[in-house]
């Protein structure tokens, strides 16, 4: 259980620890972070900031989402969640995405959509396994050429999730239930540490993005959905019709 104590965040002050958390995290260059400004505008025009403080008081982690439209209706965008080295592994992204899912339904907010690379199988299994999100949706080369440590020197293909917060099976996992999906009639291998892949062999690396690039191409434009992942594979199964919450 994290020790974590969550809470929004609205002043100039929090939003200047956030501007140098993204450094630590990501590395990031100047030109890279989400500046105070922009935080605070995300954050007064229906979006929200929130803040992990360790038990010290110190800034832990955060969670930033603005709001979006698509299909006719609004959305938040979760764009950036991020921890301190010696908090992760100790529950404290679950405790920020779930304090961000309760936030969002006070607010009225039905479905929280975000992106991420899916050859990081640790946020592989954190998005679609933990917290129960679902993707249909693959983009390439989604932010073209990428400064930071992380996502320098390959290129950025992102998976965009849809947390559709209302689910029961999304409610079973808050409370520390996560579903079981089983098996499916599809799945998308990737390598248990692309990082380290990318590090000692970039040729390889590049060879593996394009491979898994072309099947979820494939699949998804045969009406697929990631609904889980296990071990270090993606599960897809035929997209179901949509809830009428949704």
């Amino acid at each position: 259980m994290s020790d974590l104590t969550i809470r929004l965040i609205d002043d100039l002050e929090g939003f200047a620890a956030i501007e140098h958390m993204q450094r630590a995290v990501w590395e990031m260059t100047d030109l890279d972070v989400v500046p105070v400004h922009h935080l605070r505008a995300a954050a007064s025009a229906g979006g929200f900031v929130l803040g992990a403080f360790a038990p010290d008081g110190t800034l832990a982690g955060f969670s930033y989402a603005f709001v979006g439209m698509r299909d006719g209706g609004p959305l938040l965008c979760s764009h950036m969640t991020g921890l301190r080295d010696d908090y992760r592994g100790r529950g404290g992204g679950f405790a920020l995405k779930r304090a961000q899912r309760e936030e969002a339904l006070a607010r009225g907010f039905t479905r929280i959509i975000w992106t991420f690379d899916p050859l990081q199988r640790v946020n592989a299994s954190f998005n679609h396994h933990k917290l129960g999100a679902v993707a249909s949706r693959y983009y390439v080369n989604y932010y073209g050429v990428m400064r930071d440590a992380i996502n320098r020197g390959t290129a950025s293909d992102r998976l965009e999730v849809d947390w559709w917060i209302r689910e029961p099976s999304v409610d079973a996992r808050m409370r520390g239930e996560p579903a079981d999906a089983g098996g499916g009639p599809a799945r998308v291998e990737i390598p248990e540490d692309f990082g380290a892949l990318k590090a000692a062999d970039p040729a390889r690396a590049h060879a593996v993005r394009r491979a898994v690039r072309d099947r979820f191409l494939e699949y998804f434009g045969r009406g697929y959905e990631v609904v889980d992942f296990a071990g270090s594979s993606y599960v897809l199964r035929p997209r179901s019709a949509p809830h009428a919450h949704r």
